[in-house]
């Protein structure tokens, strides 16, 4: 049983102050999407709004806030700048595992400054073999006086050009279960090479690769237990997805948004085309399928918050979500004519970089595996996270 979401006048201010910085951003939205540069000047600016800080506890110098609130925001950036809403993401999981579970050092030599917007930190998990089978990682850290010494190559990790470091997970030992450590790795470390993958979507955030070649980390640099990372993120996965359905969500909303403006504004045939069902009718269809993703995320948020599981509406969310806001987006670049088939208008790049999120914390398929497991039991789903 889903707990009632219970939305407050906070909640709706929360969402008001969103919307109103990301309807500020917005006309820019298109140009930093299309170029390899990060925009770091956007980036400190909401940094000093505290967004990076949403998860982060109010005694670490955080807002505090809950998971439905840091979804409202989540939903509203991606709004403005699809990147920017995913960088949000990226903070909400990297800085909350800082603030829970990186030693005080690491915290102050690295969290300080990521909350405020002066650095980011990565997450580097995937790898050409290990990509939803995440247990099959390969890159290992070997004891060393000292520390590791880290070894492998990591690929389609988020920010890998862009960060100051990234939280990488390597092999520690053979078990399959326990043999996963994770270590906050400084990108300029002597070892690192990183390289930019290219792509047609997540262009400014730099999706890339990094190889570890000999590279040491510290004692101090491990985050939580040696052996016990997969305990540690098993939450955020969950938590993860339904957060991954509200950027898609965000993101096709303005999709729509662009398709109502024209369609009110446009005359065909002597007649407006808000008269003409066969575009009206679509829209509503896809506006309809929107609003069922977004109750069904929030769910997601509030079981969280509120102690429940999570895992299945949250693998019914990222599925539902991103079909649902891809297939939006592919109709309003339609709806919009020659035009919509172009760079002039945002569309396009908005729905290549929608299609992204139908990859990202696991592809359909892999959400449909674990809507499995939970609904007939473990042996039926597989063992995706």
């Amino acid at each position: 049983m889903l707990p009632p979401l219970l939305l407050t006048a906070e909640h709706d201010a929360l969402r008001a102050e969103a919307r109103a910085f990301a309807d500020s951003i917005y006309d820019g939205y298109l140009e930093r999407a299309m170029s390899s540069e990060f925009f770091w000047d956007l980036y400190r600016e909401t940094g000093a709004k505290g967004y990076w800080s949403m998860t982060v506890p109010c005694e670490q110098g955080g807002r505090g806030a809950t998971s439905v609130e840091s979804g409202i925001v989540m939903e509203e950036l991606a709004r403005g700048d699809f990147n920017l809403g995913f960088s949000l993401f990226a903070a909400y999981s990297a800085n909350r595992i800082l603030a829970e579970h990186a030693t005080s050092e690491v915290q102050e030599r690295w969290l300080v400054p990521a909350l405020r917007g002066e650095t980011a930190i990565g997450f580097a998990l995937t790898e050409l073999a290990a990509g939803s089978d995440s247990r099959n990682i390969q890159t290992c850290a070997a004891r060393v006086e000292g520390g590791w010494r880290l070894d492998g190559h990591k690929t389609s990790s988020g920010f890998a050009v862009v960060a100051g470091a990234t939280i990488l997970f390597a092999r520690t030992s053979d078990d399959p279960r326990t043999g996963i450590t994770g270590f906050l790795v400084p990108l300029d470390s002597e070892g690192v090479t990183r390289g930019r993958i290219p792509s047609s979507g997540f262009r400014p955030t730099g999706r890339g690769t990094i190889g570890l070649n000999g590279v040491f980390v510290p004692d101090a640099n491990v985050v939580g237990e040696v052996g016990g990372s997969f305990a540690t993120v098993r939450g955020f996965f969950d938590v993860g997805r339904a957060m991954i359905a509200l950027l898609a969500i965000g993101a096709a909303q303005r999709a729509i948004d662009l398709a109502i403006e024209f369609v009110s504004s446009r005359e065909t045939f002597g007649a407006p085309l808000s008269e003409r069902q066969g575009i009206t009718f679509l829209i509503a269809e896809h506006a309809t399928r929107l609003e069922a993703a977004r109750h069904l995320a929030y769910h997601g948020l509030a079981s969280a918050d509120a102690g429940l599981p999570t895992t299945k509406i949250a693998a019914m969310a990222k599925w539902f979500a991103t079909e649902a806001a891809t297939n939006a987006a592919r109709d309003m670049i339609v709806a919009h004519g020659h035009r919509g088939y172009s760079d002039e208008l945002p569309l396009m790049q908005l729905m290549r970089d929608l299609q992204g999120l139908e990859i990202a914390e696991g592809p359909t398929q892999i959400q449909k595996m674990i809507i499995t497991r939970e609904l007939f039991g473990r042996s039926s789903g597989g063992r995706a996270q």
